[in-house]
Order: C-alpha cells, then sequence, then structure tokens
C-alpha cells in the first residue's frame, strides 16, 4: 500500500502536530519539537510545552503517542481468555463462595456424593469395588465397602435424571435440618447420621441392597418432615399439602421415574425409627431415653454457641403435669420454617433435655 501525504494538523500552537496517512486508523502520530540542548528558557520566542520552554529553531522529532498529552485512546486488545472479574473467573468464584456457604457436615456429604460417583464414571476405581455386596464385605474383609455404596451411585442415561433429583433433595433437607432443628450442633446431627447408616447398612446387608444412597437421604428428609409436619410445602405442578406426607410423595414420585419403592421405603422406616426413639417415645410417651450422643463426638464437634434450635423445652412427661394443672392439651409441633427461609419457630422442637446435660 502506498503512502499518501500525511495530513498535519497544529496542536493549538503547543509546538507539536499529527499526521495520520490515509486508510491508518490507529491513533495518529504526533511529533513534538524538542527543547534546546542550553536548557529551558534560552530564547524568548519559544513555545510553551508542558511546562517547558523550547527554543524555535529546534528541528521535531518523534515521541510515542502516549507522551503527546490528551488524545484518543487506543482500543484495548480483546483477550483470548475470560478476565478475573467476570466470565469463567467469576463463574468459578461465585461457586466456591457458594459451596462454603453450605454447612459443615452437608458440605462434605455432598461433595462425597459428587465425587465418588465421578471417580467410577471416569473409570478411575472400578464401579465393582463400590457396591455393598455381604460376600466380599464379610468374607473378603473389603471393609470399604458400606462407606462408598453410601456415595456412590451409578449415573447413565436411565438414572441420570433421579441421581440428580436425590442430589437435590440432599442439598436442600440435610442443609435445612443442620441449620434448623440442629443449628449450632454438629455432634448431634452427625449422630443421627451415623445412627441412620449403621441401621441402612444391616438392613443393606440383610437384603441384599447394593447402594445405599437414597435411604439414608430419605431417613435425613423423613426426620425433618416429621419435626416440620405442620408446614405447607409445595412439590411438584404446584400441589401443596403438609410436610408430614412429603417422604411418601417422593416415594411415589421415585417410584414412577425409577420403578422402585425399596430404597425410599426403607430410608422412611429408618427415619421412623431415629425419631421415635430420639423424640416420640420419651418426650409424648414419657419413655426413656434410649439414644444419646456419645462424647467423642462431642469432642470432634463442639458445639456452637447462639445457635437458634427448638432445645430447651422440657420433656412431655414433664409438660403433662403443668398442663393439667393450666388445662392444657395436646403438645402443638408448631409450623417450623418455611421453604426458602432460614427462620425456623423454636415451638415447633420440643427435645432440649435430651443434649442439656451436654452443655
Amino acid at each position: 500500500m502506498g503512502w499518501n501525504s500525511p495530513r498535519l494538523a497544529a496542536a493549538g500552537g503547543a509546538g507539536r502536530c499529527s499526521f495520520r496517512p490515509r486508510g491508518w486508523r490507529s491513533p495518529p502520530v504526533t511529533w513534538q519539537r524538542a527543547p534546546e540542548r542550553g536548557g529551558a528558557g534560552s530564547g524568548g520566542g519559544g513555545a510553551e510545552f508542558g511546562g517547558a520552554t523550547s527554543g524555535l529553531g529546534a528541528s521535531p522529532r518523534l515521541l510515542p503517542p502516549s507522551s503527546a498529552g490528551p488524545g484518543p485512546a487506543a482500543p484495548r486488545p480483546s483477550l483470548p481468555f475470560p478476565s478475573p472479574e467476570g466470565g469463567l473467573g467469576g463463574a468459578m468464584s461465585d461457586l466456591g463462595d457458594w459451596f462454603r456457604s453450605i454447612p459443615l457436615i452437608t458440605r462434605y456429604w455432598f461433595a462425597g456424593s459428587i465425587a465418588v460417583p465421578l471417580v467410577g464414571k471416569l473409570g478411575l476405581v472400578s464401579p465393582v469395588y463400590l457396591f455393598l455386596w455381604p460376600d466380599a464385605f464379610i468374607n473378603r474383609f473389603q471393609i470399604w465397602r458400606p462407606i462408598t455404596a453410601t456415595f456412590f451411585f451409578p449415573v447413565g442415561p436411565g438414572t441420570g435424571f433421579l441421581y440428580l433429583v436425590n442430589l437435590y433433595f440432599l442439598y436442600q433437607y440435610s442443609s435445612r435440618l443442620e441449620t434448623g432443628a440442629f443449628d449450632g450442633r454438629p455432634a448431634d446431627y452427625m449422630f443421627m447420621l451415623l445412627f441412620n447408616w449403621i441401621c441402612i447398612v444391616i438392613t443393606g446387608l440383610a437384603m441384599d441392597m447394593q447402594l445405599l444412597m437414597i435411604p439414608l437421604i430419605m431417613s435425613v428428609l423423613y426426620v425433618w418432615a416429621q419435626l416440620n409436619r405442620e408446614m405447607i410445602v409445595s412439590f411438584w405442578f404446584g400441589t401443596r399439602f403438609k410436610a408430614c406426607y412429603l417422604p411418601w410423595v417422593i416415594l411415589g414420585f421415585n417410584y414412577i421415574i425409577g420403578g422402585s419403592v425399596i430404597n425410599e421405603l426403607i430410608g422412611n422406616l429408618v427415619g421412623h425409627l431415629y425419631f421415635f426413639l430420639m423424640f416420640k417415645y420419651p418426650m409424648d410417651l414419657g419413655g426413656r431415653n434410649f439414644l444419646s450422643t456419645p462424647q467423642f463426638l462431642y469432642r470432634w464437634l463442639p458445639n456452637r454457641r447462639g445457635g437458634v434450635s427448638g432445645f430447651g423445652v422440657p420433656p412431655a412427661s414433664m409438660r403433662r403435669a403443668a398442663e393439667d394443672q393450666q388445662g392444657g392439651g395436646r403438645h402443638n409441633w408448631g409450623q417450623g420454617f418455611r421453604l426458602g427461609k432460614n427462620q425456623f419457630n423454636t415451638s415447633s422442637l420440643a427435645h432440649g433435655h435430651l443434649f442439656s446435660s451436654y452443655h
């Protein structure tokens, strides 16, 4: 491409001019008068530039456009990767913040339920070693199988949707139970998970159940539903009903999309066993307390002060005498907390005496 004569433009008498060849879209190149070697102020007819005085007889020289004073800024080059302020970097930062906001125990359970199926899907470990097989566990002493069977799920075209639904139930109801009824008491929540898990493992060995993820999730969901049994919850297609019916509605829903209800049924029965032994029998029926959190869990997961929960209410056997004197009636379990909010009604629980001795 040939060069045409440059187009010169005076810069307000500041001793500079610019030229731009025709068809050239980059910023103009600026010429400035260089100051004399004799120093500033050597001639009375000098032109002032940048706070200094240059001689009129000095020859111009080419300076970079950045030092030529204000002018049109050059366009910033586009990067081949997203900037840290947005794009992929911002999405990863938001994902990390969301993951750290999950309650502690639910966070590790949720992460394990993603990592172990991913390991099996990628073939890093054969899924054959992740199932619960009674013969391999008892006769071959492959003691890791009850743990891996709790986190593993064979994700594929026919099971992917069922896996995602149960993963959502895990995150949703385990988080609400850990930050609601068990807020500030991680040891008590861990004991509930361990009790349910041991019962499910025994049942799985007896009934030859190879996967334990869904039963454990359903047991936690059942406990949450019983502690908030009078709350109105919304399900798919706008259906609304009391929370106490939610585990059985999900059982029917999983039967439609999965074709089996054994896992959901075992989970509901185990959750009912924990709820009955921990809450119903010792409080409402005045029986003895068969379950209590071991001390080593309190040393490992100490209670946090300032949590909002329903602990601290007298047991039903002590409460019944006061109600008879005041003409009180049946205990009201309350409304619990609304879906989507972190508000918990302290009148929804009546089991503070179960853990009061550990403070």
